[in-house]
């Protein structure tokens, strides 16, 4: 499991549900990788704090590498989910290259 979690929310309000949201997803990477580093994800608005699309970028090590993905949507939970589907193949794809070697 990964040894820390720490989520950053800029122009826009901490929310306990998108909090949630990363750190299921971030559980689900397990499964890939038993040996996941710190976890940094970070949730900006542009614009105004009811408007504009959200950024979503999560920093993690996976395989002694940092492994960044970053996607914006208007939805932030879209933005989460589309982050953590490309890390769960970087992820994935990290532990079958150290299998391999």
């Amino acid at each position: 499991m990964a040894q820390a979690l720490q989520v950053t929310f800029h122009g826009i309000s901490r929310s306990e549900a998108v909090e949630q949201a990363i750190s299921k997803a971030l559980d689900s990477l397990v499964k890939f990788n038993h040996n996941l580093g710190p976890c940094h994800a970070t949730i900006t608005q542009e614009g105004h704090q009811t408007m504009g699309a959200f950024t979503v970028r999560v920093t993690i090590v996976a395989s002694g590498k940092d492994i960044v993905v970053s996607r914006t949507n208007n939805d932030v939970m879209l933005a989460i989910n589309e982050v953590f589907d490309t890390l769960s193949r970087a992820v994935g794809d990290a532990a079958e290259k150290r299998r391999n070697y």
